[in-house]
């Protein structure tokens, strides 16, 4: 269809346009406001940490934002050492020699720079920002492309305040980089379905936030490798023109993604003689899940397998618990730690190998191991709460001496210290989410309601979803907190097929009238 211009729609005061993203912000901002302080979690620290670490290598000094907690740890450590309570931690001063690739370098800096500025707070507004470019793309190019009944400005805002009934606001406010994961997912439905008709400027803006995205944490590299082949599926039946470009432009950002990875390792080895080691979630996840365990039981002991390291470590308790993916990865205690509690060397061993040892459970026991992993898909799929976005006691304590927010601190905020609420919410947003999912289901099936190409982008969004499901629950740990990051992008997607239903009754009616 040819694109169409010069409608009074397309054309809107510049006033009103100001007022409806002014609203879809403040949609955003809704639960920071309520709270009064930012949201954040147990890793928000190791974030600030890794970041301020790679500004020292980088020569740039400062104040660190965790010279308080950092002085008071290790001021604990001494005095236990000296009154005999505790022996110096081999692993964790080998582990100076180490960086951690689980976190984004690129999410990290940014964290640490803003920490160093006091203006952490930074981070909400790239959250705000990165959201409202990600939903004005495709409207902008859907609304050229096939006309809209209400101006761009209110096509962007009205999904964005719809979802933000949903869990969109709890991530908006937290001090993580989870909400480049639906990011992520509306720039590859976006140049999937519309790169052959973007103008080069929108194409490269695509391709900058989807980078953005992709590098702020490690699961979103592993998302976006899997939406390929989707995304050259989608392009290829929706038409044979140039059907390579949108899969071409969503390999461009999967490379960049990789490209981090590489510059990470060869800027840690050449700055500090650092090694970037990787927690073994995937070895974590096939062992609880019961291949892996299997697949140990049945070699190890073997010299010539790395992952007999941790099978050996597996069994220096009998409680049960150690076998969860959660505490093989982080726990320290003796009673439930296997891998924190091996050296240093045999870490990196392990860890190392988690692909490759992915590889040898899979050709063993192909069966169990698919079985497992669309199990834990299907788990992950409906686990929607925000509970995680919220810091308890302990996750406050931890981070109760860190600096770096510039009108607050890290503690409870008006909602957190007492969340009675969150039962009552918890079970709306489920009932919103089906609604939506209804609506969506409905719309893309109705023929003539919704132009097929925003038809592809629904589906191409609701594969992204399943396609974080399978990452995060399938390779790391069915969480909520996984869950909850993309499924605002539902009632979103749902608002948009609504806005171009209404596009099309327009069409109609104005249709019969000239008749």
């Amino acid at each position: 269809m040819a694109e169409r211009n010069g409608s009074a729609a397309e054309r809107p005061g510049f006033g009103r346009a100001v007022l409806w993203i002014a609203l879809a912000v403040l949609a955003c901002l809704s639960v920071f406001a309520v709270n009064g302080r930012p949201l954040f979690y147990f890793d928000t620290v190791g974030y600030i940490s890794q970041g301020h670490w790679a500004l020292r290598q980088l020569g740039i000094r400062g104040e660190s934002p965790l010279a308080a907690r950092t002085e008071k740890l290790e001021a604990e450590k001494a005095a236990n050492i000296a009154a005999g309570l505790a022996e110096p931690d081999l692993a964790e001063i080998d582990a100076e020699n180490t960086v951690d690739g689980s976190r984004s370098s690129v999410y990290a800096l940014t964290a640490g720079i803003l920490a160093r500025l006091n203006a952490l707070e930074g981070l909400i507004v790239l959250n705000v920002v990165a959201v409202l470019v990600a939903v004005w793309l495709p409207m902008r190019v859907a609304a050229r492309r096939w006309g809209l009944p209400v101006p761009v400005s209110q096509a962007v805002a009205m999904p964005v305040i719809v979802a933000s009934l949903g869990s969109l606001p709890f991530f908006i406010a937290y001090l993580m980089p989870d909400t480049f994961a639906p990011v992520l997912l509306l720039v590859i439905a976006t140049l999937t379905v519309f790169g052959r008709q973007m103008r080069p400027w929108e194409i490269v803006l695509a391709v900058a936030l989807g980078s953005l995205a992709i590098v702020s944490h490690l699961s979103h590299l592993a998302i976006g490798a899997l939406m390929v082949p989707a995304a050259a599926l989608v392009a290829v039946i929706m038409s044979r023109s140039r059907w390579w470009l949108p899969p071409a432009l969503v390999v461009l950002i999967v490379g960049i993604g990789f490209a981090e990875q590489s510059v990470l390792r060869s800027a840690a080895k050449a700055m500090s003689d650092a090694e970037v080691v990787i927690k073994p979630y995937i070895t974590a996840r096939l062992i609880q899940d019961g291949p892996g365990m299997t697949y140990l039981e049945t070699h190890c002991p073997n010299d010539r397998i790395p992952t007999c390291k941790l099978y050996e470590a597996l069994q220096w308790s009998d409680d049960p618990y150690r076998i969860t993916a959660t505490h093989i990865v982080f726990e320290t205690s003796a009673r439930l730690g296997s891998f924190r509690l091996m050296k240093p060397e045999d870490q990196k061993a392990v860890a190392d190998d988690q692909i490759g040892f992915f590889f040898d459970v899979l050709k063993d026991q192909p069966v169990a191991t698919v079985m497992a992993f669309l199990k834990n898909t299907f788990i992950q799929s409906g686990w929607v709460a925000i509970d995680l976005t919220l810091p308890t006691d302990k996750i406050v304590e931890q981070n109760q001496d860190v600096t770096g927010l510039a009108f607050s601190s890290f503690d409870h905020g008006r909602i957190t210290r007492d969340t009675g609420w969150l039962g009552p919410l918890t079970a709306w947003h489920e009932i919103f989410y089906v609604l939506s999912l209804v609506v969506i289901v409905a719309l893309v099936l109705l023929p003539r309601r919704v132009p097929g190409e925003v038809k592809a982008l629904a589906i191409m969004v609701i594969l992204g979803i399943l396609a974080n499901a399978l990452v995060c629950g399938g390779i790391s740990q069915p969480s909520t907190r996984y869950g909850a990051r993309v499924i605002w992008l539902l009632p979103l997607i749902a608002t948009v097929l609504l806005v171009f239903a209404r596009r099309a009754r327009q069409f109609d009616t104005a249709t019969e009238v000239r008749a």
